[in-house]
């Protein structure tokens, strides 16, 4: 037997052997070609972050998207696994740049993408970039309150301190910005002089960024006082005489707050007409109320009873 024959006997043998496994094996890796290759090809969007790295005193004074949106088309089971993986974003390094405008184009290998699978559209294709020096200004912050205080009480000041604070961006950006407001401090629950510390700042809408620390806002509340009517209170005539008094009761007109009106004593509210050291016959004598001191006084109706001493 030639060496040649030989060596063709040992293919032959090599190749027959196991015959069944490899014949699954093909089948097998035919099959799965078939579920992958083979299946219907299908659409999705993929979005990538986009990271812009500027000079530090130059930056973008424009809006620009906050990802790029990739429109894939390929079988499903690979678009799947690309839909759930996590992507590293997409650096736009524009160290070196300098004011002005920058195009910067996107492409299909900017995404990672297996064989089979195929870049329909990119969205943005392009970005236009103006660049700009960065400047820096000191604005006034004012408080945007939101909600409205608790019934019966009222906002007396709302403050924030600091009350200057330092931005930084692009200049024509920091140029429009004349004041910062606070983001949104809710007083509806609010029913005592409250202090709330490191309140954000309504800035990023305007592309800048704030230096200084985060300021703090002051609410101080009161309750509302409004006038109330405390009807027929006793007046108490003070004599050494026999009395008849024409009016017995006044109403005395008082301002306070709903709460303390709630929470009145009507015991120690009172009148007196002071007639000690008058001698018998008629007088038209002031009438003299007491309330509690957190109640203010306005006007007593009447505010002179008339008295006959006898």
């Amino acid at each position: 037997m030639s060496e040649k024959q030989s060596i063709l006997e040992k293919m032959w043998s090599l190749l027959i052997s196991n015959l069944g496994t490899k014949f699954v094996s093909v089948a097998i890796a035919v099959l799965l070609w078939f579920i992958v290759f083979g299946s219907r090809s299908v659409e999705v969007t993929k979005e990538i972050p986009l990271e812009v790295v500027s000079p530090t005193e130059i930056v973008p004074a424009n809006e620009i998207p906050e990802k790029i949106a990739f429109r894939l088309s390929g079988p499903k089971a690979f678009l799947r696994a690309i839909l759930d993986r996590r992507e590293d974003p997409i650096r736009v390094n524009l160290s070196g740049a300098k004011p002005g405008l920058v195009t910067y184009r996107f492409f299909s290998d900017n995404i990672r993408i297996p064989i089979g699978v195929k870049v329909l559209s990119i969205n943005p294709a392009a970005i236009l970039i103006k660049l700009e020096s960065m400047k820096r200004k000191d604005v006034p912050v004012k408080v945007d309150v939101h909600g409205t205080p608790p019934e019966g009480y009222r906002i007396v000041k709302a403050e924030v301190k600091p009350d200057v604070i330092r931005i930084k961006g692009a200049e024509s950006r920091v140029d429009a910005i004349t004041e910062v407001m606070t983001l949104p401090v809710d007083v509806s629950e609010i029913r005592q002089n409250t202090e709330k510390e490191n309140i954000g700042l309504n800035v990023n809408r305007n592309n800048v960024q704030v230096e200084s620390s985060l300021p703090t806002v002051l609410i101080q509340m009161e309750p509302i006082s409004a006038n109330f009517k405390i009807k027929n209170v006793d007046v108490r005539v003070l004599s050494n005489h026999k009395v008849q008094i024409q009016d017995r009761t006044v109403t005395i007109l008082v301002r306070a707050t709903q709460r303390d009106l709630k929470t009145l004593d009507r015991s120690r509210v009172y009148a007196e007409a002071d007639l000690r050291g008058k001698e018998v016959g008629k007088h038209l004598v002031p009438v003299k109320v007491t309330v509690p001191e957190n109640i203010g006084i306005v006007r007593v109706i009447p505010d002179k009873v008339d008295v006959t001493l006898y």
